[in-house]
């Protein structure tokens, strides 16, 4: 197809506009809803005052949403008759907690910015404001994510999440196929500093696993038996499970990451000096796992007219 000249500029100034449009950016609700940031960070403390273990949850439900078919809140989506979606799969079934601090907060939003905030951003946003409330690092949460339409299936979830029993290798491929390094996999992976696992997720790791420590080892058997009780919950750190810091790489150069995916980070191998820096350096961690946050908060974001904003977050419009 021809163009003439005088059509070629504004052909690439539309193109501009289209790439300016499609940029998550810090204000990107300035005009239109100014009181979000404190909305969103209002809502999230009353509800991490009421129960400390929803801080982690926001964090976790943010890191599978974007993990899967990127930052679109598809993981919020209850399933219908007619179609079976990722949160219902068996690496977020009775595992992912606080869908209905993200519906509370979104009502807060709606009455305060009609239609205007998608929950993609809330999501974002509660995630972020978390961690500053368990005493972690805070940065700035590019926004101007829209909704999906319809949830990612039970098979994305489970090929794009990583599992609790898996290497490095195959660890370093599931982040790199999401645009994130090597060291943001080992700053993300702190995140475990929060929040609470199951009995049958990290079983094989206390009973079987060598490069465990012994008395670490011992009272973690006393939550989790060799057989039964698959549910029961248990503190991923016990020192300071609700509060962010650096203490999870610490427990790592001990034998006592409660994950087998997470002790895989430290012994003997390549990743062994960014675990020893974390450990020694909160700074660098918190650094680094703002900056990582920010990377994967930009995972394949509907932007534009692309997707929706959604009225409620676990449907569609």
């Amino acid at each position: 197809m021809a163009f003439s000249k005088s059509f070629l500029p504004l052909l690439v100034m539309l193109l501009l506009a289209c790439s300016v449009q499609a940029q998550l950016v810090p204000d990107f609700y300035k005009s239109t809803c100014p009181r979000l940031q404190r909305i969103v960070r209002s809502a999230t403390k009353e509800a991490i005052d009421k129960d400390p273990i929803m801080g982690a949850a926001m964090l976790r439900l943010f890191f599978h949403d974007c993990f899967v078919t990127g930052c679109d809140a598809s993981v919020l989506l209850d399933d219908t008759p007619t179609s079976v979606g990722e949160k219902g799969s068996p690496a977020n079934f009775n595992s992912l907690r606080g869908f209905e601090v993200i519906d509370y907060i979104k009502a807060r939003v709606e009455a305060a910015c009609p239609a205007t905030v998608s929950c993609a951003d809330i999501l974002a946003l509660a995630a972020r404001h978390s961690v500053s409330v368990l005493h972690g690092p805070r940065w700035q949460m590019p926004l101007g994510r829209r909704d999906a339409r319809t949830a990612a299936s039970q098979f994305e979830a489970i090929a794009n999440l990583p599992p609790a029993d898996m290497e490095v290798p195959g660890l370093i491929v599931i982040f790199a196929s999401k645009g994130l390094d090597a060291k943001d996999m080992v700053a993300l992976s702190g995140a475990h500093t929060i929040g609470e696992t199951r009995c049958g997720v990290y079983r094989s790791r206390i009973y079987n696993d060598k490069n465990v420590d012994p008395n670490f080892a011992a009272i973690r058997k006393n939550n989790c038996p060799p057989f039964g009780d698959d549910n029961k919950w248990t503190p991923l750190d016990l020192q300071t499970p609700t509060r962010f810091d650096n203490k999870y790489y610490r427990n790592l150069l001990g034998g006592r990451g409660i994950l087998h995916s997470d002790q895989a980070l430290y012994g003997g191998g390549q990743l062994d000096s960014l675990v020893k820096l974390y450990s020694a350096n909160n700074s660098a961690f918190f650094d680094d796992f703002a900056l990582a946050m920010t990377k994967m908060g930009n995972i394949s974001p509907l932007t534009g007219a692309n997707g929706e904003i959604r009225l409620n977050c676990r449907k569609p419009n």
